[in-house]
């Protein structure tokens, strides 16, 4: 398989600049919910990988809520193609299925294939995904996302008591579930997937790379070749701005967290609203 240049689409450079940017949070409040993880268990705790919940149970603990959400942004990237499409591209240069005029890059590839090991692979991260963020928690999920976009909706003029009472309740309900369900292995596993997704950025921005597959942003490099690479075609504009919103609004009910359970929450503010927006943008209304 001999891969020829890329050269009709070009993405805007925006959403990689976002995705490096992003993805720094996310190592952040990884750190964040670590030292929660310390000031609770002590120093002894990082040393064990199944923890129980950082909150007692039924309560909502900001960084639990914040450590879900970097587990959400996570499973958005996954669909981008991050890092399966890197996984899929060290294999086929290594097996000699994918021909590119590459030396130093290709050693890049090796070193990070062979790290593979000491990773979660796709079966496995696509199963922590679907434990995480199942039925329940999607159908959550779209009660908070409606329940916002009818505020954002909403005349000047309507009284928007009701849909604020309703985006309240529905965002009680996920963020309990985010506070709940990203105890155990699940913080431990997403800074392995988030480191894993630094390492294959930066072998997918190695300059001769980038060069080998005709040049362009990591969008564009994603969008042109994965029906190549990965045998089929995907569409990373669209999960990046998911993930985009995912930490967004988790950041958001990670700070209101303290308001919710007093029974105290108000009108979500309008960063809420638009990240709200933005993920019903990529067509997910259902």
């Amino acid at each position: 398989m001999n891969l020829a240049p890329a050269t009709a689409l070009q993405a805007s450079p925006r959403p990689g600049r976002r995705l490096w940017s992003e993805l720094r949070l996310v190592e952040r409040l990884l750190e964040e919910h670590r030292a929660a993880t310390v000031a609770r268990f002590g120093a002894a705790a990082l040393d064990v990988i199944d923890l129980p919940s950082v909150a007692p149970a039924g309560e909502l603990d900001p960084a639990q809520i914040r450590a879900s959400g970097a587990m959400l942004w996570a499973r958005e990237l996954e669909e981008a193609g991050l890092p399966g499409f890197v996984d899929a591209l060290a294999d086929g240069v290594l097996e000699g299925k994918v021909l590119l005029p590459i030396t130093s890059a290709a050693d890049r590839l090796m070193l990070y294939r062979r790290a593979r090991t000491h990773r979660f692979s796709a079966d496995e991260r696509r199963a922590l995904y679907q434990r995480l963020f199942g039925e329940e928690f999607e159908s959550s999920w779209k009660r908070l996302l409606s329940a916002l976009d009818a505020i954002a909706r909403a005349g000047q003029n309507e009284n928007l008591a009701a849909p604020t009472a309703r985006a309240v309740v529905a965002a009680r309900d996920t963020a309990l579930l985010l506070s709940s369900r990203s105890s155990g292995i699940a913080t431990f596993a997403a800074r392995s997937i988030a480191n894993q997704i630094r390492e294959a950025l930066a072998v997918l921005r190695h300059p001769e790379l980038v060069q080998a597959l005709g040049g362009g942003s990591v969008v564009t490099l994603l969008r042109i070749h994965a029906p190549t690479i990965l045998g089929r075609p995907l569409d990373p504009e669209t999960h990046l701005d998911r993930a985009s919103a995912a930490l967004r609004l988790t950041n958001w009910l990670a700070a209101a967290a303290p308001a919710i359970e007093a029974g105290s929450a108000h009108l979500p503010p309008p960063d809420a609203l638009d990240a709200a927006e933005l993920w019903l943008a990529t067509g997910d209304r259902s």
